[in-house]
C-alpha cells in the first residue's frame, strides 16, 4: 500500500518489486509498454527483451521472428513500446480477403513471417469479414487486427473476440490509397533484405503460398 493513500503500491510484473534493486533515472521507472493493466520497470523489460532474444536464437528461430517475440507481449499480444505513444491508423476498420480456397487467414500471434504452427492463433478471419484494425507493426508488414465472431482456422466453433496480427495483403481497406501518405508502405525485416533480391522477390509471392499451405492443412 502507498503510504498514506490507501492504494495498493504498483509493482513490476517481471521482477514483482516496486522499486529496482540498485536502478536509477529511467530504467528504475515504471511503464505500461503494451495493453496490459500490470507495469514494469524499464530496466526489466529491457533485460527481459535481451535474454528472450538470446534463448530464441540458440532455439535456432529466425532473426525475424526473434526479433517479434520481443517486441510482442506474451499476454495482450500488442506491441511493446515502453517509451513510445501507440499510434492507430487513421482507418480504424479493412475487410479481410483471404485469397485462398479454405477462405480464412489464420491469425498470428506475433507479426512475423515464419509460418512455424506455434506463431498461429487457433482463431482466423473469414474471407469479407469486417475486421477491427488496432495497429500496426515497425516493419508494415502487419496489422494487428480484431475479429468478432471469429471461427476457428482448424474445425469447428467460434469465439466472441479474436484478436491477432494478419499480413497487409489480406487486408482490403475499401478505399483509395493512392493519396494515402498516412499508411507506410511494408518493408521486410531487415534480416531479410540483407539475403539480397532474390529473397525479397520470393517474399512477394509468400502471401499466395500461405494460402495453398492453409487449403493443403485443411485437407
Amino acid at each position: 500500500m502507498e503510504a498514506g493513500s490507501g492504494k495498493p503500491e504498483l509493482e513490476c510484473r517481471l521482477c514483482l518489486a516496486a522499486v529496482r534493486d540498485e536502478a536509477e533515472g529511467p530504467e528504475a521507472e515504471l511503464c505500461f509498454p503494451c495493453n496490459c493493466r500490470a507495469p514494469v520497470h524499464r530496466g526489466c523489460l529491457v533485460q527481459w527483451q535481451r535474454v528472450q532474444e538470446q534463448q530464441l536464437m540458440e532455439q535456432r528461430h529466425s532473426f525475424d521472428e526473434a526479433q517479434a517475440r520481443m517486441n510482442t507481449c506474451e499476454v495482450c499480444g500488442a506491441r511493446l513500446l515502453p517509451g513510445e505513444e501507440r499510434s492507430k491508423p487513421q482507418l480504424g476498420s479493412a475487410v479481410c480477403r483471404a485469397q485462398g480456397g479454405t477462405g480464412k487467414v489464420a491469425l498470428r500471434r506475433v507479426p512475423t513471417l515464419s509460418r512455424a504452427t506455434r506463431n498461429f492463433s487457433d482463431f482466423s478471419a473469414t474471407d469479407g469479414q469486417q475486421l477491427d484494425v488496432l495497429e500496426q507493426d515497425a516493419t508494415g508488414e502487419f496489422f494487428r487486427v480484431r475479429a468478432k465472431k471469429a471461427h476457428r482456422y482448424r474445425g469447428e466453433g467460434t469465439t466472441a473476440v479474436a484478436e491477432g496480427w494478419i499480413r497487409h495483403v489480406y487486408l482490403d481497406w475499401q478505399c483509395d490509397l493512392s493519396n494515402q501518405s498516412w499508411l507506410p508502405p511494408p518493408r521486410m525485416p531487415a534480416a531479410l533484405l540483407a539475403e539480397g533480391t532474390d529473397r525479397l522477390e520470393a517474399v512477394n509471392v509468400e502471401a499466395a503460398q500461405d494460402s495453398r499451405m492453409q487449403e493443403q492443412d485443411e485437407t
